[in-house]
């Protein structure tokens, strides 16, 4: 149980400190908006000025901010947008869950699940839902060189499941946008090791691949994010003081709708050394990830991510995710669809612990369990 009486004590000895910072980024954001006011548009040119690895390059010429004008008197006139703009659009979804293997058994296997849905939105109601599930047996984990309990194996392989789902919605439909619940731009992969950054950066060259292959674009949705693409940009380009403050903190002022000029990403997540960014390892998508932020809700802007030859359908797209993200409220409706179908919950984690004590114990294979998971077990 979490001590809760130390935790207050904590806060209460720790307030200048979490004070101090919530004030220097606003002071910070305040100086950065400042020099936003005075960039009335935005000139490709200026890229020039730019080094390698300056955070973002300008990709969208014309205005910084670009407004959102229309204003519902109720949910039905919003709804009557959202119909007058989806309709006729093919859109997917894939998201994906796992349960890792458990210490408390000697003996590693994993489950990975995702789900892909396709919504072509015609009378016709053209719905496709469909759920995969795959285990990762002792053997795979043995041949990875990987640490069989812990969680960096499984996710790669579960981001490199949904990336197939993806690629399989991508190859059966003509015209079609997916969204994906994530990042393009996998900076988190930096830090793993070399077999599971492997997997990651295999799936993501054969999605963009197929996704410019077919002229179907990825979109990757970001609901709570904090790169500095922007605001390091921002330092090269003004002079601006160097600072942590995040891209979203620096947009927050932005109305339901509003959304910025898309840039090209060319993050610094470099860690020291001769180690190269993440993108680097992108070979001819290595500057070709393009992202603007959107507020489709009471929080922080979200993170729109796509390949930058989609940037002609970029009005298109962001009305696609405003369109959805209205249907049930701050969030794109297919991705939730996504996520609901793919979620295992904590009873059906049990169940697969179940099934596999009766697998074991039919086929005569000895597996052993801990004293601690003993008595969790029974104390339920």
């Amino acid at each position: 149980m979490i001590d809760l009486k130390n935790i207050s004590l904590q806060f209460d000895e720790k307030l200048s400190a979490i004070k101090s910072y919530d004030v220097e980024r606003s002071e910070l954001a305040e100086e950065y908006r400042k020099e936003l006011a005075k960039w009335e548009s935005i000139d490709s040119s200026m890229n020039e000025r730019l080094p390698l690895y300056s955070g973002a390059k300008l990709l969208e010429e014309g205005k910084l901010i670009h407004p959102f004008h229309y204003n519902w008197k109720n949910r039905h006139e919003a709804m009557e947008w959202v119909d007058s703009v989806l309709c006729g659009v093919a859109l997917g979804a894939v998201d994906g869950s796992q349960i890792y293997s458990d210490k408390n058994y000697d003996m590693p296997i994993a489950v990975l699940q995702a789900s892909r849905i396709f919504n072509r939105h015609t009378e016709k109601k053209e719905y496709e839902q469909e759920i995969e599930a795959s285990i990762i047996t002792p053997d795979e984990f043995e041949k990875a060189s990987v640490y069989s309990f812990g969680s960096e194996y499984v996710d790669a392989r579960r981001f490199s499941m949904e990336y197939d789902a993806i690629t399989a919605l991508i190859k059966e439909h003509e015209k079609l946008c997916i969204l994906l619940d994530g990042a393009l731009i996998l900076s988190h992969i930096n830090v793993l090791n070399r077999n599971i950054r492997q997997i990651y950066i295999n799936a993501i060259l054969k999605l963009l691949d197929d996704s410019k292959k077919t002229g179907n674009p990825v979109i990757g949705f970001i609901d709570t994010t904090m790169p500095r693409d922007v605001t390091l940009m921002m330092h090269f380009l003004f002079k601006l003081k160097k600072s942590k403050l995040q891209d979203t903190h620096f947009f927050s002022s932005l109305q339901w709708g509003e959304r910025t000029a898309a840039f090209v990403c060319d993050r610094d997540d470099r860690r020291g050394g001769e180690s190269g960014s993440v993108l680097d390892n992108y070979g001819s998508f290595r500057n070709d990830i393009a992202f603007f932020y959107m507020r489709l809700s009471s929080g922080l802007p979200a993170r729109i991510e796509f390949p930058a030859w989609a940037l002609k359908d970029v009005d298109k797209l962001a009305n696609i995710i405003r369109a959805e993200s209205i249907i049930r409220g701050n969030y794109p409706d297919i991705l939730m669809r996504a996520h609901d179908a793919s979620v295992i919950r904590m009873s059906e984690h049990d169940l697969f612990y179940g099934m596999l004590d009766n697998f074991c114990r039919a086929h005569g294979i000895k597996i052993n369990k801990s004293a601690k998971h003993f008595h969790k077990t029974i104390s339920r």
